[in-house]
């Protein structure tokens, strides 16, 4: 009954500061961008998009954000609700009115100001106010600068769906050096419908070059539905989600382990797209000349002696025409430490391959993150894979490593089934009265074939699958974190690995 009072109390204030009226309608017209769109009422004026007030910029009435961030640099005397959005205090912020998130989060950076009100309106939360705090210190400013350093170095793996991130420059055993000094997006800053996205490289260890082109069209106001096309070579995994491409750039180089497998494609897809705020989606239809990568890297050899990598994959060169898509609910846009879920799904079948057989490959991955306690967090990741147990060779889920199962052999299990579960205790820097974090984890995951049991047999899944218990330490701006892994069961065995990011 608390809970349903709660929510309905919740609704009701989200209503009244939606229809909230003042006096002095006076707009900082200033703080436009050019083209950016707007809409003035004689009482208002609504922004469809980022709203930015500059540090020299001062808002008087009352500005509505639809669709986009608020970012304040700038004094406030009126009122500005961002509906849907996130609202962060730069610290040249001077909030004397009020400022209002609906369905979003309020950040303050170190040096920001509020005389007036600050108000965040979370169904899910019911409402957080704060007015007359003053200006925010350092130390008050900790926590903030911890989640940021999280968003600005973890590399979720959804970012762009259409046209991917390409890193400047990375390494591992079947590309060698990637070098992409050309990535470039052509859209006029964010404000066009048509947007052509170009990333070119050249790959040393096969000596030849990569890249992929894109051109997407857009429709409705800001993020909406999109029809695009991209032709492309590049490396394709499955094993994205173990942990981001400049940290496995490092393992390869200096511990002489790759913790993906990759296989080469070239071709092309055409699809449709969705971007929203809580989800982003594509579908597309793909026609590409898979191939495996060539073993013999030069460059490997004289970085790494004798000591050899794990063999590339092994599959036939093949082109496969096949359709594919994702759907993202929630964990794009994933706050490290704001209580919520997200879930991802994936799902891709083949439907014409002149030397592979017929497949289908889903997988689903939900992200939980629990506020315990202030500076108390729980995260979780479950992971599962299902087939009809036709999985080639090289597409087989796998458990087991670096970003999967700590303290055991790359995929020392694979099948055409996979579950996987990550969880662990965060207990932040400001709980830790320090400069570092302490985690406590567990993984467990286990993979077989279709044909041996169902989903549903739990005791055969929780007897055949791996497990471990660790700890670890790192620092607030995440440049570093040391675990120490223990494996449960039969193996006994000890790990102990030096991150550059969380566990995921």
């Amino acid at each position: 009954m608390r809970d349903t009072l709660k929510t309905i109390f919740s609704m009701v204030a989200m209503f009244q500061l939606l229809t909230a009226q003042e006096i002095d309608t006076t707009v900082a017209m200033e703080s436009l961008e050019p083209l950016q769109e707007y809409k003035e009422t004689d009482s208002e004026i609504k922004f469809f998009g980022d709203y930015y007030l500059g540090a020299d910029q001062k808002s008087k009435g009352n500005v509505r954000v639809f669709g986009g961030d608020l970012f304040l640099a700038g004094t406030v005397e009126g009122q500005i609700i961002v509906v849907g959005g996130d609202a962060t205090l730069e610290s040249t912020a001077v909030i004397n009115g009020r400022v209002v998130a609906i369905g979003g989060a309020i950040f303050r950076k170190e040096g920001s100001v509020v005389n007036g009100e600050i108000v965040q309106v979370n169904i899910r939360e019911g409402i957080n106010l704060s007015r007359n705090e003053g200006s925010l210190s350092e130390e008050e400013s900790d926590t903030f600068e911890f989640e940021d350093d999280f968003n600005e170095n973890h590399e979720w793996r959804y970012s762009s769906l259409v046209h991917p991130q390409i890193n400047w420059f990375i390494y591992n055993k079947d590309e060698g050096f990637f070098w992409t000094p050309f990535n470039w997006r052509f859209d006029r800053g964010g404000r066009s419908s048509f947007k052509t996205s170009l990333s070119l490289g050249y790959r040393f260890g096969q000596k030849e070059a990569a890249g992929r082109l894109t051109m997407e069209k857009s429709f409705g106001e800001g993020n909406g539905p999109a029809l695009f096309l991209s032709a492309f070579r590049e490396s394709r995994t499955d094993d994205d989600y173990r942990l981001p491409l400049n940290e496995n750039s490092i393992a390869t180089l200096f511990a002489r382990q790759d913790f993906y497998d990759r296989w080469d494609e070239e071709g092309y897809e055409i699809g449709a797209s969705l971007h929203g705020n809580v989800i982003e989606g594509k579908v597309a239809y793909r026609v590409v000349d898979i191939s495996p990568f060539d073993p013999n890297s030069r460059l490997a050899k004289w970085l790494h002696g004798e000591r050899e990598f794990r063999a590339p994959l092994h599959l036939p060169e093949s082109k496969v025409t096949s359709l594919g898509g994702i759907v993202s609910l929630g964990s794009l846009h994933r706050n490290l430490f704001a209580t919520g879920i997200g879930v991802t799904l994936t799902g891709e079948t083949t439907l014409n391959s002149d030397s592979l057989d017929h497949f289908d490959r889903l997988s689903a991955t939900v992200y939980l993150n629990w506020e315990m306690a202030p500076d108390i967090i729980f995260r979780s990741r479950t992971m599962m894979g299902d087939s009809k147990g036709e999985l080639p060779q090289f597409r087989v889920f796998g458990v087991g490593g670096l970003g999967s199962v700590s303290a055991h052999p790359y995929k020392v299990q694979t099948g055409d089934r996979m579950v996987q579960l990550n969880a662990e205790l965060l207990l932040l820097p400001n709980f830790m009265e320090g400069d570092h974090y302490l985690s406590l984890f567990f993984d467990t995951g286990h993979t077989w074939d279709k044909s041996d049991y169902s989903f549903t047999d739990f005791s055969s899944i929780t007897n055949s699958g791996i497990s471990a218990v660790g700890i670890g330490i790192g620092d607030e701006d995440l440049d570093w974190r040391v675990n120490i892994a223990r494996a449960l069961g039969v193996r006994d065995t000890w790990e102990t690995t030096f991150r550059f990011n969380i566990n995921f």
